[in-house]
């Protein structure tokens, strides 16, 4: 399938390069779709002055900069772009959440930090949202495997994720703790990249 002259691939490529326009050509065709998204995580947040459309924004600006800055070479066409937006956006959502209950403590006023996060789990039981978190899940074991190709870092995050301590991961892959803790330190870094777009 060809890209006409005013696909999203397109102005992507154009982004690549440096040029300005082409960020608000793409802000136009997806600004709907990102709000949106935006919106349905911020349903439960009682902050009424902070809304899907600055979590957009902010989390479009983020990902444009880091595009024409070329952090994201790898970056090919609107469904990459995509994820990659829509992780941005649910990481602004995930650190507003997170300030609120910050605030919320600070002022003695706590709700538990458990209801706030059953209430999103609700949100992401949904087959789109479980479609997304595939999709960003993949995105994070790319970014391992674009920095490590043997995939032993991709191997080390999931028996992470799978719960198994640093001595348990050190046993089964056959490595010292130590470098075992490296590694789990370079995920991390890895991951916060893709986390502060």
């Amino acid at each position: 399938m060809q890209d006409d002259a005013g696909s999203i691939t397109n102005w992507l490529r154009k982004l690549q390069e440096g040029d300005e326009q082409a960020a608000e050509e793409i802000w136009k065709r997806l600004y709907k779709k990102l709000v949106r998204t935006a919106s349905r995580y911020l349903r439960k947040s009682p902050d009424n002055a902070f809304d899907g459309e600055d979590v957009a924004q902010s989390a479009f600006r983020n990902v444009c900069l880091a595009v024409m800055d070329h952090r994201y070479p790898q970056l090919d066409n609107r469904e990459d772009l995509w994820r990659l937006l829509f992780a941005a956006t649910l990481n602004r959502v995930r650190r507003h959440y997170r300030s609120l209950g910050t605030l919320k403590r600070s002022a003695k006023n706590v709700e538990s930090i458990e209801t706030i996060d059953e209430s999103l789990l609700l949100d992401l039981r949904s087959p789109e949202a479980e479609a997304e978190m595939r999709d960003l899940v993949d995105h994070l074991m790319k970014r391992l495997d674009q920095e490590d190709s043997s995939e032993k870092l991709r191997h080390i995050a999931v028996l992470c994720l799978d719960g198994h301590s640093a001595n348990d991961i050190a046993k089964i892959v056959q490595r010292r703790r130590t470098n075992v803790l490296q590694n789990i330190r370079l995920i991390r870094i890895l991951w916060q990249e893709c986390e502060d777009l």
